[in-house]
């Protein structure tokens, strides 16, 4: 099952690898808590799939999985993978119409660059089957990184965007406290928040940590939900 829809939003990836930048770091702890809500059977759409990084961590299980993205090399490398009762849908999201309803809808680092974060998160409350969630992720505005950075007069305040948001599409910073207002007005209500792994340095010198340290970081972020690298909302119909 396919479908193209054009779109005008900038087109990075020729140029950046979701699985070998460091931004796998989050996705890999944001598969690992949203993997926990998951049930066997499930129903799950994955909207900004990507090379499909945070689906094998929601594919299995006799779950169905459909995986939309709007870049086919990335749809690819998700077949490659072999990942069982996985459909890949190759659309824009905001041009997007799935078939039926789900369990879960799972969107990751993805509200930062579509034209509506507020419409798509409607439509998202209208795909939801009775109970069903929506987990999304966000860069947070307010993580430690990008408060030494303002300290350091590299950024001039939270919610500015940096240069290397501008390049890969960023068009807007969101916080925890307004993505709960996007949800409300969406009709669903906060059942889970906190967030993604906590990030003191910029990504090239988390890079160079060792994995038990990275592992460290992403345990210890319950402590500091509010200043991680990244916001963790699970949201339901209300």
């Amino acid at each position: 099952m396919s479908a193209s829809i054009e779109t005008a939003t900038l087109d990075y990836t020729a140029t950046y690898d979701p699985d070998r930048d460091f931004d796998s770091v989050y996705t890999r702890a944001t598969g690992r808590r949203i993997a926990k809500a998951l049930r066997r059977h499930d129903r799950v759409l994955e909207l900004g799939c990507a090379t499909g990084l945070m689906t094998t961590f929601l594919a299995g299980d006799g779950r169905e999985v459909v995986a939309v993205d709007r870049s086919a090399p990335y749809l690819d490398r998700l077949g490659e993978r072999g990942l069982d009762g996985v459909t890949t849908v190759l659309a824009d999201v905001d041009g997007f119409e799935p078939c039926g309803r789900f369990d879960h809808v799972v969107m990751t680092s993805l509200l930062h660059e579509v034209a509506d974060p507020g419409a798509l998160l409607t439509r998202a409350r209208g795909w939801l089957r009775h109970c069903g969630r929506v987990h999304l992720t966000l860069q947070n505005p307010h993580s430690i990184h990008r408060l030494v950075a303002i300290e350091m007069g590299l950024l001039e305040r939270p919610h500015e965007t940096s240069e290397r948001g501008q390049l890969y599409g960023t068009q807007r910073m969101l916080d925890a406290d307004a993505l709960v207002a996007l949800g409300e007005q969406a009709g669903l209500r906060v059942c889970e928040r906190g967030g993604v792994l906590l990030k003191p340095l910029p990504n090239s010198a988390m890079a160079e940590l060792a994995p038990q340290v990275l592992e460290g970081f992403e345990r210890v972020a319950h402590h500091f939900p509010e200043h991680c690298a990244m916001t963790y909302l699970m949201l339901e119909a209300r």
